[in-house]
């Protein structure tokens, strides 16, 4: 399938139109992960945001201490987004389970997307929600 294809294909990115899922697809940066390989770490500096293309990856945060992740995320799942955002260090570490495929957006191509399709930040919104409700319930569970 091609990039602009699975793109439009992602709940992220549905809403835009053919034009723009095209200049993103030609601007992502696509990068392959093997098992294990750690695709961001906590508190390292925010650079883009990642959209899952194919394969698997675990969510962590305090990997050292605490063997539980925080999640798993899969095809057309995304993550980065939080500290382009909020213009701070990554929240948690990202590593590849499975043979993993990510269209990578640098911040700055993130920050005109959102400038010029509003609309996408519902998702990341609601994207955003949901962990947030995640993390409350491991905090409760662990308290």
């Amino acid at each position: 399938m091609e990039l602009s294809q699975t793109l439009a294909s992602v709940p992220l990115l549905s809403s835009l139109d053919a034009k723009t899922i095209k200049r993103l697809a030609q601007d992502a940066k696509v990068r392959t992960y093997e098992p294990g390989e750690v695709i961001i770490r906590e508190e390292a500096p925010a650079s883009a945001l990642y959209i899952i293309l194919s394969g698997r990856v675990r969510v962590d945060k305090n990997p050292a201490v605490d063997g539980e992740p925080l999640a798993h995320l899969t095809d057309g799942d995304f993550f980065g987004e939080l500290a382009l955002i909020e213009d701070n260090p990554r929240s948690a570490t990202i590593t590849a389970v499975d043979r993993t495929e990510c269209a990578l957006f640098v911040s700055w191509e993130f920050t005109a997307l959102l400038k010029e399709n509003p609309q996408i930040a519902v998702p990341i919104m609601y994207a955003l929600i949901e962990r947030l409700h995640r993390h409350e319930k491991r905090e409760h569970r662990s308290a």
